[in-house]
């Protein structure tokens, strides 16, 4: 295919789902068309279509949390069209649709010069770690499964140390996986999730206000088996725990990027753990 090929990034509907799903395992991504199905539910997105035949060439889905923050994720472009200029236009034209938010993202290493050209810049790392979970669940008394009387603290939470409302994204997960919170003095202060996902379950989000009692939460909610975790790269103390538990940190790390004013929040709580690398 050339250049100058005529594309069209229609809205992406449910109808895509299985050319999604294909789209990801041509490229070796783990995710589940389960997991997949959540992030289009969740947001909005645009497929890129190559008119005259109308075969999918790529797509792009970002989530809005609140008026001021989206969040930018599981960008993909066939690798037959990969160099032709159209993730630029993709990208380009997903800005145009959330015009008046800042975007956010987890950057690759191929889309880093490209998010850069496009006037993002780097706040942070993450780092993915994962790999067969060895350690037990133990009784731990200041941890202890969520109720449904506990939601309004978790939103509390989450909303402090993300600086957005992300209540869909949590009550979506809440209702699929596994909830735990962290609890000092009778007083809700931390929080995790943790579901199936790709290989395995990935436990995310972490919200907590010190790595102590994200690692708390962290051994209440893992499973045996394949687990993994995206956290901070300053998170050592949990990258360390992690990792003597049996899980592998990969090579490299994911640049956090923005394009607009907003910035992390300075609070007591903090993220140690994202629900996923493309929805934070």
């Amino acid at each position: 295919m050339r250049a100058t090929t005529v594309v069209s990034m229609p809205p992406v509907t449910g109808e895509d789902l299985d050319a999604v799903t294909a789209l990801v395992r041509t490229l070796n991504w783990p995710h589940r068309q389960e997991d997949i199905a959540l992030f289009m539910r969740l947001g909005r997105g645009r497929i890129v279509r190559d008119d005259p035949d109308g075969r999918m060439l790529g797509v792009a889905l970002w989530w809005t949390f609140g008026d001021r923050l989206a969040r930018l994720g599981l960008v993909m472009i066939d690798p037959e069209s990969q160099g032709l200029g159209i993730g630029r236009r993709l990208v380009e034209r997903i800005l145009d649709d959330a015009a008046g938010r800042t975007m956010i993202l987890l950057a690759t290493d191929a889309g880093l010069p490209l998010y850069e050209r496009l006037g993002f810049e780097t706040i942070g790392a993450n780092r993915q770690i994962q790999g067969s979970y060895t350690g037990r669940p133990g009784h731990d008394p200041m941890v202890r499964p969520a109720t449904s009387e506990d939601l309004p603290a978790i939103l509390a939470l989450d909303a402090e140390a993300a600086g957005a409302d992300r209540v869909d994204l949590l009550q979506a997960l809440i209702e699929i996986g596994r909830s735990f919170v962290v609890v000092d003095h009778g007083r809700v202060a931390g929080y995790a999730i943790e579901r199936t996902f790709g290989r395995g379950s990935i436990v995310g989000p972490i919200v907590a206000e010190s790595e102590s009692e994200a690692i708390r939460l962290f051994t209440a909610a893992a499973r045996p088996g394949f687990t993994r975790v995206d956290c901070p790269s300053d998170a050592t103390r949990l990258a360390a725990h992690l990792e003597a538990v049996g899980l592998v940190a990969l090579e490299g790390e994911s640049p956090v990027m923005v394009r607009g004013s907003w910035r992390p929040p300075e609070g007591r709580q903090h993220i140690f753990a994202l629900s996923s690398h493309a929805l934070g």
